[in-house]
């Protein structure tokens, strides 16, 4: 069940108390009032039977998710910031103070469920989109296409996930430790009546702390140790299989993690047998099986492990158009950047600002058919006496969008992602953008309201 959010002004929007007033200049009062949340609320509330217990409205729902973006804590401290600070009690919509938690912190993994990243984008663009606009530069031709104008910046990357970094003697320890708790689990109810299947946990234990010690192993001594392991695992796997036949149970999340370690292993049996080192869908983590290898190439972190994203940026505005688990090629993904910044805007752009990767023959073929000018240098065997064709001012615009990564990462949390559930994996991603995007439109509000007193009180002309 739902419940609309009570529309009605209260005297709690503007005070929280009779000794206390809201300052209209505060960060939160500014945000409150630029999130679209009425739009927000009529995506949200169809998501509800009409009976029932009446769920937290989109406001707690959505501004408690986007204080932790800003904040970068835990659901635990997010709930006591917001029981102690009353801006950020009108941020999510309380009528009054109070020194009471607003909800139990569990109810952020519920509302990261709800909230999927398409519906986080879909409010992205509705309250981007103005402030983004770009300005209409050459009209349509006669042919019927669109106008052109603006500046469209695209570029990859990735948020990594919390987690170890992964290997395969590591991968296999942790499968080992995981099905002998199985074991243990299965066996609790039969003490007395039958003996423990037997396993190499002390063995298997000993084995992967010794290699772990030795500062630089070599190829051989990781191919043994990896040896032995699959000798250990598959014995552990042969026991829970005898044991679920003969009416054993396991919790429903140990199911779900048998499934993953039996992959593990089949993929790491494999590998072992072929001498090699990659294998298809290969499992990096047995908490998130859903994470997977993404080669980025960058100095230092040649191989990341997180989801993957497409971004565009326009007059400073992001707007996310890819986020994947699996690994894909960039530049096959500007085509449908192109389509969606005409969705947006109503407009095609006039350049395109990108890097290598997306100036392949396809897509320089599609900007031309398009009247699309697209960053890079011509194809083919540069001219003698001309020096190549290539603006040196895009190629500083286009380092805008690595500020905006530089800044995702370090502020709004993309350099680890901390959720565990892959659909709340990307909520979270879309949500920092959201976060990032609000803030900029809040600063510049502020600004334009600073310019407005100023002008107010020495008289001067509007610039406007």
């Amino acid at each position: 069940m739902y419940r609309a959010m009570d529309r009605q002004m209260h005297i709690y929007d503007y005070t929280l108390s009779d000794t206390f007033e809201l300052d209209p200049n505060n960060r939160w009062v500014k945000r409150a009032k630029l999130v679209p949340w009425e739009m927000a609320e009529a995506k949200y509330a169809p998501m509800f039977k009409e009976i029932g217990r009446p769920a937290k409205d989109i406001r707690v729902a959505l501004g408690s998710m986007l204080i932790q973006e800003y904040q970068q804590c835990s659901d635990e401290e997010l709930v006591q910031s917001i029981a102690e600070q009353p801006y950020l009690q009108h941020f999510i919509g309380m009528k009054g103070f109070t020194n009471q938690p607003p909800f139990d912190a569990s109810l952020m993994v519920w509302f990261r469920k709800r909230l999927s990243a398409e519906f986080v984008l879909e409010l992205n663009e509705a309250m981007c989109k103005a402030e983004a606009q770009p300005a209409e530069e050459s009209p349509a031709k006669d042919g019927g296409d669109k106008p052109h104008g603006g500046a469209l910046i695209v570029d990859a990357t990735c948020a990594p996930a919390d987690i170890a970094y992964p290997t395969d003697t590591g991968l296999l320890a942790e499968a080992i430790k995981k099905t002998d708790e199985m074991i243990d689990t299965m066996q609790e109810p039969l003490k007395g009546k039958t003996p423990r299947p037997r396993t190499y946990r002390r063995k298997s234990r000993k084995l992967f702390t010794g290699f772990i010690r030795i500062r630089k192993p070599g190829v051989k001594l990781i191919r043994k140790v990896k040896g032995k392991q699959l000798g250990f695992l598959n014995r552990n796997l042969a026991a829970i299989g005898k044991m679920l036949k003969n009416g054993g149970i396991l919790k429903q999340k140990q199911q779900k993690t048998l499934e993953t370690i039996e992959t593990l292993y089949t993929q790491q049996q494999e590998m072992y047998e072929k001498k090699a080192t990659r294998v298809d869908d290969r499992i990096v983590s047995i908490s998130q099986p859903h994470i997977r290898p993404i080669v980025r190439g960058k100095a230092g972190t040649p191989v990341e492990f997180g989801a993957k994203i497409n971004m565009s940026v326009v007059n400073g505005f992001v707007f996310l158009d890819e986020i994947n688990y699996d690994a894909f090629y960039e530049g096959d993904l500007l085509e449908n950047a192109v389509k969606n910044y005409c969705a947006r805007f109503g407009m095609l752009p006039s350049k395109i600002l990108a890097d290598q990767a997306y100036t392949s023959r396809e897509n320089r073929r599609y900007c031309k058919e398009h009247g699309i000018k697209l960053m890079g240098k011509p194809l083919g065997r540069p001219p003698k006496d001309v020096p190549p064709a290539i603006d040196k001012k895009d190629i500083g615009c286009r380092n805008e969008v690595e500020g905006k990564f530089g800044t995702l990462k370090t502020c709004y949390g993309w350099n680890r992602i901390r959720v565990r559930l892959p659909e709340s994996g990307k909520t979270v991603i879309a949500v920092a953008a959201f976060a990032m995007n609000l803030a900029k439109i809040a600063k510049f509000f502020l600004r334009f309201l600073r310019s407005r007193c100023f002008e107010r009180a020495f008289a001067l002309p509007s610039v406007a």
